[in-house]
């Protein structure tokens, strides 16, 4: 075995044959962890929990924290690096030993062993220091290989554990309101240019901001977010730029990277950058001219390559004329600037994700497809929605648990909204009732012919709504629905 392997195959694959490989050779289970504590590989046990995040305050997350190797030969309550783990009392492996796997000094993910049965655990204990000097030339192989650490650094699940990758047709209103931004989006997809994002809370900035990173030469590496509104003043510049050991009271002797570090060829999302303070600013500034950080503490500088996407719902044009945000940092954010507009102002969007939403918490809830009523459907279309697309699918989200049918009603709106629909007047709609019922009609067929059984038999559909074949075809051929 060479001191470089090239990976020619989908570094996925590669990666799972290759510890199935060390497994079978070891006698013992193998698995890897990315940046963010997902299994992205494992054999045996594990290789059903592929696309899961380890818990909390586990082994593994301990060493993804500190860069340094470690090994457990008693999993008890009391052991140190057992006991903040939420799962200690359920755990049942024998032995772990787990390994840093670094891109220069940055943990960007971990190699672990682990037996379950007693001969293992011996097995384990009697060979410690031949596992661990293995396991260290292990991550010195994948770090020099092409793709596989890359593989191993990137996050490929959501906060939820799901696999997901996020395309510009995953965004709901693709083909309506937004197919200018989308399009724009597209143009500049793989430019290294700082994108800048505008909108109201809740219409999808970040969901943007993550399409643009997946469907880019980046999306192998991390995209990092964060919210420049939820970090302490006095937290954000090491958050952001990371710190040296002893830099400050309380600080970790190793150090820590950064959210810029922890991007390097990938992408990073500043979130609500408008919220960032003007003490801050000079130094987001010279980080996106110079392209470099420096840790909090630290006497060296440290080249990132990051790809830079920012939002915000404020103007800062008019932040820039009161003084509350700098000008020359205003212009070197506002480069490709993208603006999405409130639902309210594409109101031709909110069928889209009605039916949407609807569908998600169906499954979710384990309910049978929903219909909703065409006077509620004609309220929803008509209500403003401050808090946009965040706040309908909370609206949808509550509807579905409380619908005592399949068809949701005004009566099944949350509370807040209720009081609003029942003091507005029905002829706000603007709709005939002739209109309002072709609409719940249009509504009932499109669900039916979503379903895989009806797609290609419209006869069993004509049976089972209870209609001749050729009245099911014309009211298909004229709702465009054929």
């Amino acid at each position: 075995m060479g001191d470089d392997l090239t990976v020619d195959t989908n570094p996925k694959q590669f990666v799972q044959a290759y510890i199935e490989n060390i497994a079978q050779v070891l006698g013992l289970d193998v698995t890897i962890l990315d940046v963010n504590g997902v299994r992205i590989s494992g054999t045996g046990h594990y290789r059903n929990r592929i696309g899961e995040p380890v818990p909390d305050g586990s082994f593994f997350k301990m060493i993804l924290k500190t860069g340094k190797p470690g090994m457990i030969f008693d999993v008890r309550p009391d052991v140190p690096q057992c006991r903040h783990c939420q799962f200690v009392y359920q755990c049942k492996e024998a032995a772990t030993i787990g390994y840093p796997l670094l891109r220069g000094n940055r943990p960007v993910g971990v190699i672990g062993i682990i037996g379950f049965s007693p001969d293992q655990k011996a097995k384990m204990i009697s060979h410690s220091e031949q596992l661990i000097q293995f396991l260290h030339h292990v991550s010195l192989l994948l770090e020099s290989s092409t793709g596989a650490i890359d593989f191993a650094c990137e996050s490929v699940c959501d906060q939820s554990g799901t696999l997901k990758r996020v395309s510009f047709d995953n965004l709901v209103g693709a083909d309506s309101g937004l197919v200018d931004v989308i399009q724009r989006a597209k143009r500049v997809v793989n430019s290294p240019s700082t994108v800048f994002i505008q909108g109201e809370s809740g219409t999808g900035k970040e969901l943007l901001a993550r399409a643009m990173h997946d469907e880019s030469r980046r999306s192998m590496h991390p995209f990092v977010a964060i919210n420049c509104a939820a970090i302490p003043e006095n937290l954000l510049e090491s958050e952001l730029f990371g710190y040296e050991g002893g830099a400050f009271t309380g600080s970790k002797r190793e150090g820590s990277a950064g959210k810029f570090e922890l991007a390097h060829k990938g992408t990073i999302f500043l979130d609500e950058i408008g919220d960032l303070p003007l003490s801050m600013q000079p130094k987001l500034l010279r980080v996106l001219q110079e392209r470099e950080i420096e840790r909090v503490g630290g006497k060296r500088t440290i080249p990132v390559d990051v790809r830079v996407i920012a939002a915000t719902h404020r103007n800062l044009a008019d932040m820039v004329k009161d003084g509350s945000f700098r000008e020359d940092l205003y212009y070197r954010i506002n480069v490709i600037p993208l603006y999405i507009k409130p639902l309210r102002e594409r109101r031709e969007d909110i069928p889209l994700y009605l039916r949407h939403f609807i569908e998600k918490y169906c499954k979710l809830l384990g309910r049978q497809p929903m219909l909703i009523h065409p006077e509620l459907r004609q309220w929803l279309i008509q209500y403003d929605w401050p808090g946009n697309i965040r706040q309908l699918e909370n609206a949808v989200e509550y509807m579905v648990n409380m619908a005592e049918g399949d068809v949701m009603t005004c009566r099944d709106l949350p509370d807040y909204l209720l009081s609003m629909s029942n003091s507005a007047p029905l002829q706000q709609a603007g709709e005939s009732l002739e209109r309002m019922l072709e609409e719940y009609e249009k509504g009932i067929l499109q669900r039916y012919c979503s379903f895989d059984k009806y797609r290609d038999d419209k006869t069993l559909l004509a049976k089972d709504l209870q209609v001749s074949l050729s009245t099911l075809y014309r009211r298909l051929d004229k709702y465009q629905l054929s």
